[in-house]
């Protein structure tokens, strides 16, 4: 009795289930010829993707990407995850000097095995250090570069800047070696398929002029430090006149005060974007190319999201009033800081006795091996 309950339950539970499938079946063909009900709140924006621009070796590079520099170690491999994953982003901008192209190389691998992009769609960028300027020194820095990012070959690598030191020292003039026989490795090197594009990061227009000279490649880009506070206008323009395409670091001049600066704030506000955005805006829409850092989701979709409105001629203007000449980066070798006149110098003599005891290898900074004694093997 109790079997034959159970067979006559099941029987009337699966008739009940398929009458109920067919019923919802026939409800949703209805819904979906029948015109849709008007919605109370607007759909979201949809994101483009990243317009692109074309290098001088024909290769394309995001206008738009993910910094690096200073994003520490335990956090910017998820942001570098969550950016190709989650936020649409191509491009990532790296340096040996950063200390985190290891962790970095990581997300890369794995968001190119987890499919969420190919290698062929991935840009990334990396710099040569200032120790790195004899061409056995500049294979073995791309060659660290690529191990640690994990990469087979790069698509811009970059001279960091325009300094030529001796091998393991800090602002000790290598005299020996010059930015010329350092460029012709990265021609070298991008002959053998290493490199697709190389390009130079911090020159002016009379560095550029000399490397040019004897140049067989011409650098593909220059990047410099680029905001409303230090727009470098005719080094842009400069460049942009000889095929050279300019990328912006430090592109929102670490934020803070200028975000709450009335002019960035009321552009802003008109436009419904965030002040960032405005200031990243600002300089895609002249052609060049952004890396603001950030290891926040919300901020590195924000920063990206450029395309859905445009300044116009009196933003351009309000913005110019911004110009200070004033660098937010403390590299105490850069130029365009009025401390560096005095600083630079008497560093140099100070970082003099120091090298004579102590060599170190800041591609492997905060790594075993990133010093050694000065008397040690491996000179």
């Amino acid at each position: 009795m109790r079997a034959a309950l159970s067979a006559a339950a099941s029987s009337s539970s699966t008739t009940t289930t398929t009458s109920t499938t067919r019923a919802a079946s026939r409800a949703r063909a209805m819904a979906s010829s029948a015109p849709a009900a008007p919605s109370s709140t607007p759909p979201a924006r949809r994101r483009a993707p990243v317009p692109t621009v074309t290098l001088n070796s024909t290769h394309e590079m995001p206008l738009v990407g993910l910094g690096t520099w200073q994003a520490p170690v335990g956090v910017v491999g998820a942001a570098v995850a969550d950016a190709i994953s989650r936020r649409g982003y191509a491009h990532v901008d790296c340096a040996a000097a950063y200390a985190n192209e290891e962790e970095v190389g990581d997300a890369l691998r794995d968001a190119m095995a987890s499919g969420a992009i190919a290698r062929e769609s991935l840009f990334v960028t990396s710099k040569l250090w200032n120790d790195r300027r004899r061409p056995r020194d500049v294979r073995a820095g791309l060659e660290q570069t690529l191990r640690d990012l994990k990469l087979d070959y790069l698509d811009l690598y970059l001279i960091h800047w325009p300094v030529v030191w001796r091998r393991g020292t800090l602002m000790q003039r290598d005299g020996d070696a010059s930015i010329a026989e350092c460029w012709r490795a990265l021609e070298a090197l991008v002959d053998e398929g290493k490199i697709r594009s190389i390009g130079v990061s911090n020159f002016d227009e009379a560095q550029l002029e000399e490397l040019m000279r004897t140049a067989r490649i011409a650098p593909a880009v220059n990047q410099i430090e680029r905001h409303p506070k230090l727009p470098q206008d005719a080094l842009v323009r400069y460049c942009q006149e000889r095929g050279i395409v300019v990328t912006a670091y430090s592109p929102l001049a670490r934020g803070g005060a200028l975000f709450a600066d009335p002019v960035v704030s009321d552009i802003a506000e008109k436009h419904s974007v965030a002040p960032a955005q405005v200031l990243l805006r600002w300089s895609v829409q002249r052609g060049v190319v952004v890396v603001p850092k950030s290891v926040t989701p919300s901020r590195i979709e924000a920063n990206a999201d450029l395309w859905g409105f445009e300044l116009d001629a009196s933003d351009v203007e309000a913005l110019s009033t911004l110009e200070d000449g004033e660098s937010v980066v403390a590299s105490p070798w850069g130029t365009k800081q009025k401390k560096n006149v005095v600083l630079r110098p008497l560093l140099t003599a100070i970082m003099w006795p120091v090298s004579k005891i102590v060599r170190v290898d800041v591609q492997r900074m905060g790594r075993s091996g990133f010093w050694r004694w000065a008397w040690s093997e491996g000179e």
